[in-house]
């Protein structure tokens, strides 16, 4: 086996017309020969990389290829830009994340939506917690953790994956370069969450613009979701 298995995902989490797989990674399982058959080439800078490097960068597209599958493009692989995103195929929007032990890709046709963006994070610690309220959040942002109905380290992981999923979301629309405290999490239930733009990065998405996400807990990490369909662009 090549130590990545299927996570099953909360049926509520899944949208119609979005491909997601998400898999458990194993890294005392992981075999490179196998992943490299499976369509994935490694980049040459990449080829001399600290093996956790390989293995990330493999599983990642083996996890997009298989979320491809859900969406009748089995055989249609994802290579590399040369700033090191995901080059996605023609007319298809993608977003890639992980973490040490886990890897989730997500992908639509472009034609039926215009942005797309995936993070998962695990939850995390009290040191890291520190870090994110110096660094990450804004005082909308802690006056969200003093109201959320999830425990704090929860709601701050949730935050800062949420802005991870609004960054992969608008970048790709906008080629701007977003700060974490250019995005506040301005609302949060137990549906979904709602991000508010600080920054005017141009029309449409001009500064006070929001967006609405969803997230979901899968074991001891979280996993975010910002897609905006084109049929429903208001959803």
């Amino acid at each position: 086996m090549i130590g990545l298995d299927p996570i099953e995902l909360a049926t509520h989490f899944i949208t119609d017309g979005i491909g997601m797989v998400c898999l458990l990674l194993d890294r005392s399982r992981i075999d490179l020969g196998q992943l490299l058959q499976h369509g994935a080439e490694l980049p040459v800078d990449i080829q001399h990389s600290v093996h956790t490097r390989r293995v990330e960068y493999l599983a990642g597209r083996y996890c997009a290829r298989q979320a491809l599958g859900q969406l009748g493009a089995a055989t249609w692989t994802v290579g590399r830009k040369a700033d090191g995103a995901p080059d996605w195929p023609e007319g298809v929007l993608g977003s890639l994340s992980h973490t040490e032990e886990r890897v989730i890709a997500c992908v639509a046709w472009q034609s039926e939506w215009s942005g797309l963006g995936i993070d998962i994070e695990k939850i995390v610690g009290t040191e890291m917690l520190l870090s994110l309220e110096h660094l990450v959040f804004t005082q909308t942002d802690k006056l969200q953790m003093q109201a959320s109905h999830l425990n704090l380290l929860e709601t701050a992981t949730l935050i800062f994956s949420a802005k991870e999923a609004f960054y992969k979301f608008i970048h790709p629309q906008t080629y701007a370069r977003l700060d974490f405290k250019d995005v506040s999490l301005q609302a949060m239930d137990s549906d979904g969450f709602t991000i508010e733009l600080h920054k005017d990065l141009g029309a449409p998405w001009g500064k006070g613009r929001r967006v609405r996400g969803s997230y979901l807990f899968e074991s001891n990490h979280v996993i975010t979701l910002i897609a905006k369909s084109r049929t429903h662009p208001d959803s």
